[in-house]
């Protein structure tokens, strides 16, 4: 009961759209550790069997900070886990540009993969509310992302239309509109209201041209209801170390609005 009634105190918490104004946590004086890397596991979630993640806490991050961290969820693609954006690099690309005072500190967590939760349901029910109750995160929509790779690339999208007083922003990587969604995706966009409307960031390689398609057909989708979006295409394939190549320029973007 007690575990029930905390995650319901933080899900109204973590899903709340209210504006805020806050701002984020700012860097120590002289701090120049890099950030760290922890696996992490809930014990117990909404389908019954424990949830693995993994959790980047930026450089010299403290739990006591006010007002606290935003947030980037990035979703793996198909088959792949939790370390596999850790492992392209994205952690040292963010040490970089927080230690160069080029973006505020921020979180990054991993989810576990999407293969048979298409909908995401489990990062919305079950990890954004663990993870606001267990990490110094700023609960406010405005400093909370979502970005993933191929089929975790769908998935940040789903959530993001879905859920648009939970996330600000969705990071499109190699990844496009699912054939046959444009519908619901329609949908989606016209419920959208000018205080909740999410921004978008592609990025796509040129050697992957199905999803450099399906990309260009969701970007288009989204400019006709007026949703901004920013769409990145480079020389590489279908990989995160591409993708992890453009992170800098990712982190950028999403930092625009903190």
């Amino acid at each position: 009961m007690k575990l029930l009634l905390t995650f319901l105190l933080s899900a109204i918490i973590t899903l709340c759209g209210c504006n805020s104004t806050l701002e984020p946590a700012t860097m120590e004086p002289g701090c120049a550790s890099p950030g760290t890397l922890l696996n992490g596991e809930i014990a117990e979630t909404a389908r019954g069997y424990p949830y693995r993640f993994m959790v980047y806490l930026p450089p010299c991050y403290t739990p006591e900070t006010e007002p606290g961290y935003p947030v980037i969820y990035f979703v793996p693609g198909r088959s792949s886990g939790p370390a596999a954006w850790f492992n392209a690099g994205i952690n040292q690309t963010a040490d970089a540009l927080i230690l160069a005072g080029e973006v505020p500190p921020f979180i990054m967590v991993a989810s576990e993969n999407t293969d048979s939760d298409p909908l995401a349901a489990e990062i919305y029910s079950d990890l954004i509310p663990y993870i606001t109750a267990n990490y110094n995160t700023l609960a406010n929509r405005r400093y909370r992302a979502v970005a993933g790779g191929s089929l975790g690339g769908i998935a940040a999208y789903r959530l993001a239309l879905q859920y648009p007083d939970t996330f600000s922003s969705a990071g499109i990587f190699g990844s496009g509109l699912v054939g046959g969604e444009d519908e619901q995706v329609k949908t989606w966009l016209a419920a959208l209201t000018p205080e909740n409307q999410p921004r978008f960031f592609f990025n796509v390689g040129e050697q992957d041209p199905l999803m450099l398609t399906r990309g260009r057909v969701l970007a288009a989708l989204l400019n006709e209801y007026d949703v901004p979006s920013e769409f990145v295409v480079g020389e590489g394939a279908h990989t995160y170390e591409y993708w992890a190549s453009n992170m800098a320029t990712y982190f950028r973007w999403v930092a625009e609005d903190w």
